[in-house]
């Protein structure tokens, strides 16, 4: 490849448009590069009158394609004036059309980088010898994702964001469940900012022939446990069917397990309990593997394995036995049952465990009974798989992650922007 076809594709140039092209390497090694195109473009835009050059005019236009060193392009533009109206202008470039001094494959680079979630404006900027600000300016002229439309299957989530410039402790975050496309990310989760929100939506939307709206688009709600997600939903969704987010009840169901053994360890005088309750407490764990080498237990005095201590700590505590069991059972129903044998399975586990008399299992039933009709909607399958917020639990994550690598954020929109523009696969920049 010879040198002139080098530069032409680096810097996005056609070689028949490059006149001169001459380079200088600076004592801090940056890189300035002299280009002067060839002119071909001189029509007044007011009367279309060819101009005649009327002068030089140079711009240093940095340009990052290289991450190693600094890359300044000295741009020697043609300035025309026009011989009918004496109106100056200036000829048009392939490296940017506005007055600013990044080129557009510089922040093509930026903007491809700051597509992944670990990538802060501040490592980017380091990379691409720019400055932070600089970066971020380029990010919220570039990236503005509008909100995409309410799917058939909704779920609804949130993640801690402390530092939002909101006020407000949590976002709000909306998904299509089945193709786990991020619809938008509101900065509250409070009922008063949801009703404005979705009342919003209702209103724009509003076709007056039908008397329907986008809301009507939804079918089925997928949340969590949150009762002002319920509300929103009964008032904005009254025909879709609410479904409570299996991974939510389980955890709950997990918790107040998780209560009753530390109240044992906490109640029990039996100091070799007491160890065995804390210190081998994942026994207890759905489908843990009991039956591996026994090893010497030096609390018992013996050859034990999992089984052996769980079975230990069941003869002493017939509670924990029955509380274990309970979870168990449930655990189970939740994965086996059908939506048609949901709700004779939902009655008979909040009668199992109000019967069981484990205080630590009031709160469990109590919020059975609650949420009854929720939890027997979230056995409902689209396309073979169970209405559930597991999908929006992965997102939630990356959010975290995309928090936690920026040590925080606090500019709410231009964190709703980098959110999904890292979230969404299709969501994408325009230069």
């Amino acid at each position: 490849m010879s040198y002139k076809n080098f530069i032409t594709k680096l810097f996005n140039v056609n070689p028949s448009d490059l006149l001169k092209v001459t380079d200088t390497d600076r004592k801090d090694g940056s890189i300035i590069l002299k280009i002067r195109l060839v002119a071909k473009y001189n029509l007044c835009p007011i009367c279309r009158t060819s101009g005649k050059i009327h002068a030089y005019y140079k711009r240093e236009l940095k340009h990052s394609t290289f991450s190693n060193r600094p890359c300044i392009i000295c741009y020697e533009q043609r300035r025309y004036i026009c011989p009918e109206c004496s109106t100056t202008f200036s000829e048009p470039n392939p490296f940017i059309d506005t007055s600013e001094r990044v080129t557009y494959e510089a922040k093509i680079v930026v903007l491809k980088d700051l597509k992944h979630p670990e990538a802060t404006y501040t490592a980017v900027a380091n990379r691409y010898n720019l400055s932070p600000t600089k970066v971020m300016r380029i990010f919220d002229k570039h990236v503005d994702i509008a909100r995409k439309p309410l799917p058939r299957v909704l779920s609804i989530d949130e993640h801690y964001f402390p530092n939002s410039d909101q006020n407000s402790k949590y976002c709000c975050l909306l998904m299509d469940f089945e193709t786990g496309v991020m619809l938008d990310i509101l900065p509250d989760r409070k009922k008063n900012y949801l009703v404005g929100y979705f009342g919003k939506i209702k209103h724009s939307t509003m076709d007056m022939g039908t008397m329907k709206s986008e809301l009507d688009n939804v079918q089925y709600v997928s949340i969590d446990m949150y009762d002002t997600y319920r509300d929103i939903a009964s008032i904005f969704f009254p025909k879709a069917k609410v479904c409570a987010d299996s991974f939510h009840v389980l955890k709950h169901l997990t918790d107040d397990f998780r209560r009753l053994r530390v109240r044992l360890a906490r109640n029990t005088e039996n100091p070799v309990l007491k160890h065995l309750l804390i210190k081998f407490r994942y026994v207890f764990d759905h489908n843990k593997f009991l039956d591996n080498e026994p090893k010497y237990n030096k609390s018992l005095g013996m050859y034990a394995n999992y089984r052996t201590i769980r079975d230990t700590l069941f003869n002493a505590f017939e509670e924990l036995r029955v509380a274990y069991e309970l979870k168990e059972y449930y655990i189970r129903l939740n994965a086996t049952t059908s939506l048609e044998d949901a709700p004779e399975a939902i009655d008979k586990a909040i009668k199992a465990f109000e019967s069981s008399g484990i205080v630590e299992y009031e709160e469990f039933y109590k919020m059975l009974q609650n949420w009854r009709e929720e939890i027997i909607n979230s056995f409902t399958k689209i396309n073979g798989r169970r209405i559930n917020n597991s999908y929006m639990e992965s997102k939630n994550k990356e959010v975290g992650r995309l928090i936690f690598s920026a040590n925080g954020f606090k500019n709410f929109k231009r964190t709703r922007n980098r959110m999904l523009y890292c979230l969404n696969e299709e969501d994408t920049f325009n230069i």
